[in-house]
This record gives C-alpha cells, structure tokens and sequence, in this order.
C-alpha cells in the first residue's frame, strides 16, 4: 500500500475459496530483503503493470553481483 498508492489488488483467482497457497520451498525463498531505491519512478507499460526501471537496474546490478560470486 506504501510504495503503490493502494493500487494493488488481489487477483480474483485468490480470493476464491478454494485457492491454495504455494511457497516455493527452496533454501534461496527463505529470507527476503527489501531495499529502499531512491530516485525510482513508477510507469505504466504497455498493459496496465506497473514497472520502474530505476528498481530493474538495481534488481539487475545485485544479481549480476551474486552470480559473479561478489555479492554487495
């Protein structure tokens, strides 16, 4: 609600009564980080998704990051 104007929604596939939640069970799911990017702008795609590219290069810049085996 924070970081998207109380724009996001379920999507009717989980408000059924019958949806079941699946977690990914592998070690690498366990723990989650979240990284303040400043300077970040949300746009609209061609659909109606939201993206911010400024978060994509830093998403990108870790990964590349981790696989070299440096991580930051």
């Amino acid at each position: 609600m924070q970081f998207y104007d109380n724009q996001l929604v379920d999507s009717p596939s989980v408000k059924v009564k019958n949806y079941e939640k699946h977690f990914l069970s592998a070690d690498m799911f366990k723990s989650f980080s979240f990284i303040d990017v400043a300077f970040g702008e949300d746009e609209l795609d061609e659909g109606s998704s939201r993206r911010n590219m400024v978060e994509v290069a830093v998403v990108s810049e870790i990964v590349l990051n981790l696989y070299k085996g440096n991580a930051i």
